[in-house]
């Protein structure tokens, strides 16, 4: 083999490393897309709320009670961007759940995962999901109970809160049951009493 062909060989070499060692070093732009964390919000009714008057009796809730209501339609915001939350992280769609507010365990209430659900990683500012009630059982009486005229099914609650990658964040809203019960002429009202009171991160 001649020295031109060596010659030839080599340039073809360095032609070739020279575009691996390119595009080796190329950006571009694509970056790997975050893991989602988990977001968890628990409701809990507060256990110091537990006796309601109705007529001219005073109840104290006991372990056969139900205050039915539903929950639905979950959504964490960032500002004005929004993430679904799902009844559980198997869950591919929305739906609604029927939960006993005032069931007790341990001779308190019982707490309720009412979202558990994959986000996008990042800083929220806010949680929004629906509640309605339909009926009060306490004792002997079972009290219809409805939202207020003209009232949204949804509460938004502020709270900024972070959701990591891999990592698990709980929101526990605490709802204050019979106090949200309101009485005007003959119809029962469900003014929701919520706040967020704890944020735990896992």
């Amino acid at each position: 083999m001649t020295n031109k062909n060596y010659q030839h060989i080599f340039y073809i070499i360095v032609l070739a490393l020279s575009l691996v060692a390119f595009i080796v070093s190329c950006d571009t732009g694509v970056q790997s897309s975050p893991k989602p964390g988990i977001l968890r919000i628990v409701l809990q009714s507060n256990p110091t709320d537990t006796s309601i008057i109705i007529i001219n009796d005073t109840l104290t809730v006991s372990d056969g009670d139900n205050f039915r209501t539903t929950v639905f339609q979950g959504k964490a915001y960032s500002d004005s961007v929004f993430a679904i939350l799902y009844p559980s992280i198997n869950s591919y769609r929305q739906e609604d759940k029927v939960i006993n507010v005032i069931e007790r365990e341990n001779n308190t209430y019982k707490p309720h995962i009412i979202f558990e659900s994959y986000v996008p990683p990042g800083n929220y500012t806010s949680i929004v999901f629906g509640l309605t009630a339909d009926l009060l059982h306490i004792g002997i009486f079972d009290i219809p109970v409805e939202l207020p005229p003209n009232e949204s099914k949804l509460v938004a609650l502020p709270v900024n809160f972070e959701v990591a990658e891999n990592k698990t964040t709980e929101i526990k809203v605490q709802l204050n049951p019979f106090k949200s019960v309101q009485r005007f002429r003959d119809s029962y009202y469900f003014n929701r009493q919520l706040e967020v009171v704890e944020v735990k991160y896992f």
